[in-house]
């Protein structure tokens, strides 16, 4: 065989084997945000159109339930709210966003399953501690019971949160189109500070005139739905900017918890010492849970922030490793 036609056979042959290459090419461990996001180009969902990509939903996140946080527990789901349409976006910016939203779910996973396991360490101690002091006719039947029940309770809550760190990270291998490659450690990425005042509606409906391409380009090939697309690019717009503000209050809660909860445990330090208190465990949990809260309050404002870049055709991540939108 000529050289030629070595090169034409083994071309042939790179062509047929490299989707499965990469495929199976294993994800770096640890994985950062910004090596994440660049996955996001040879995902197959860049490929579909607009229509093909709105019949294809996307799953909402277990723990970034960001519309509820932000308006609170009375306000109802609503999918459509929680992130852009596919259709506002570039292809490859919608499904960075979709890895975003998996890497910080699954960062929050992992901070439910520290808390909870903290959580069943102290229950297990009260449950065992009051066993002992039953069989000495210090506690009740009853009072073991309610310790016991308590920490069946904490125990299966546990498991869901062990159950939800493997799904959050098979919902973020799909992201990656690596579905076989779940990710083990993720490093948690350093969050900006959103702009101080934020941008008003007009300045940032004027980003998405001027950046947003894909979107010119779709209003410009079927005029019938422009005027459509431009009415729900502004709400959406504007819900962005009203959860921004409303999570801004919610920041400031969940900071006041945490630091109401830093204290807690600084007194349950002092008073175990002076053995005032059998241990430090609930003290420990419960500031577990405050620190969770506080960073989902975070992330659901960095990801706010990150969807109204997007819809200008800005990188939706500072330090990402991207370009600018085609």
């Amino acid at each position: 065989m000529s050289q030629r036609l070595r090169s034409i056979a083994l071309a042939a042959i790179l062509a047929w084997v490299a989707p499965a290459l990469a495929q199976d090419e294993a994800l770096p461990e640890p994985l950062g945000l910004e090596q994440a996001l660049g996955f996001a180009d040879g995902h197959p969902r860049t490929q579909l159109d607009p229509a093909q990509a709105m019949a294809l939903p996307r799953r909402l996140p277990l723990y970034l339930a960001c519309h509820e946080l932000a308006f609170g527990a009375a306000a109802i789901g609503d999918d459509a709210r929680n992130r852009p349409l596919d259709a506002l976006l570039n292809p490859v910016d919608a499904q960075r966003l979709e890895i975003l939203v998996r890497f910080l779910d699954t960062l929050l996973a992992d901070l439910s399953f520290s808390r909870y396991s903290e959580a069943m360490a102290v229950a297990y101690i009260q449950f065992d501690r009051a066993s002992i002091r039953r069989d000495l006719g210090q506690f009740s039947e009853l009072r073991v019971a309610d310790l016991a029940a308590t920490y069946q309770e904490v125990r299966r809550n546990r498991s869901g949160a062990e159950t939800a760190q493997r799904l959050t990270r098979a919902l973020l291998a799909q992201a990656l189109n690596r579905p076989d490659s779940l990710p083990r450690d993720l490093v948690a990425p350093q969050l900006q500070p959103l702009p101080d005042p934020l941008p008003d509606i007009k300045t940032l409906i004027a980003g998405v005139e001027q950046g947003n391409r894909t979107l010119a380009e779709r209003k410009a090939a079927d005029p019938v739905i422009g005027p459509v697309l431009d009415l729900e690019l502004r709400q959406q717009t504007l819900e962005l900017l009203l959860r921004l503000q409303a999570l801004a209050a919610a920041a400031d809660g969940a900071a006041a918890e945490t630091a109401m909860r830093d204290l807690k445990l600084d007194q349950s330090r002092v008073l175990y010492e002076y053995e005032a208190v059998a241990d430090l465990g609930y003290s420990m949990s419960q500031q577990t849970k405050a620190r969770l809260d506080e960073q989902r309050v975070a992330y659901c404002q960095a990801l706010a922030w990150a969807e109204l870049q997007a819809l200008q055709g800005r990188p939706i991540w500072p330090h990402a490793a991207q370009g600018e939108t085609p």
